[in-house]
């Protein structure tokens, strides 16, 4: 299976790079107690940082603020996942622990303040896209299986090309119901994205950290992953 960046999204955002984490034969099952304390420090951090006052001048999140806006996508309406995660946590909500994979990369999240977030390998039918959407593509909300979306053309999708299926609408905005993390899943995609003014050592950072978390608290098999303009596919 191939997973790759298409070129034209390099060209609209030089210095993005997106660390990969695939993890295989991992154990998502159960609950673990000092990773639940671990998202709820990682939550309260968050509340007490001033930094978060004003969501949409913050530099990490008004990055991906311009760029929602650059492809024809309203950041008010449609907020990066970042920017949604901070937004609720800040409003008073304890995030549930809903799996131990689903835990791990909100930690991550919210600690280093980028976008993350994962895909089930065992629903690829063929290979995994990130690139603008020519608009025809299909997309199926999380949560909501008998709906269906169209994206709008130029929009950055995660797409399965077996099928055509968008994982992930607007880069970082919404997951889909298709490739959804769940108990049982054993085989799986990390992606963490580091777009300026995040620096690439950062992002590797959170990677290498999320990698040492999956491997603590789910087993199983590792590798990391950079995809940049240099680098753009990769086989796992």
């Amino acid at each position: 299976m191939k997973i790759e960046i298409a070129p034209e999204v390099f060209s609209a955002f030089p210095g993005y790079v997106r660390h990969v984490v695939v993890a295989k034969g991992v154990d998502n099952t159960g609950s673990n107690a000092e990773l639940e304390d671990l998202l709820l420090d990682a939550q309260r951090r968050v509340r007490e940082d001033d930094a978060f006052a004003d969501l949409k001048t913050h530099p990490l999140i008004a990055s991906w603020r311009d760029a929602f806006q650059s492809f024809g996508v309203n950041p008010n309406k449609c907020p990066p996942s970042i920017a949604n995660l901070i937004k609720r946590v800040r409003g008073g909500k304890d995030l549930p622990c809903v799996n131990t994979l689903v835990a791990i990369f909100n930690i991550l999240s919210m600690k280093y303040v980028l976008p993350a977030g994962g895909d089930d390998l065992d629903a690829v039918r063929g290979d995994i896209r990130l690139m603008p959407a020519l608009g025809r593509e299909n997309y199926t909300p999380l949560g909501s299986p008998d709906q269906r979306e169209t994206p709008i053309p130029g929009e950055i999708v995660l797409l399965d090309t077996g099928n055509e299926e968008v994982f992930c609408r607007a880069w970082c905005w919404k997951n889909g119901d298709v490739s959804k993390i769940e108990t049982g899943t054993r085989r799986v995609a990390i992606n963490i994205d580091a777009l300026p003014p995040m620096s690439a050592d950062t992002g590797r950072a959170a990677a290498e950290e999320t990698l040492s978390l999956v491997g603590r608290f789910c087993g199983g098999s590792h590798a990391l992953y950079r995809l940049d303009a240099t680098n753009c596919s990769i086989i796992v």
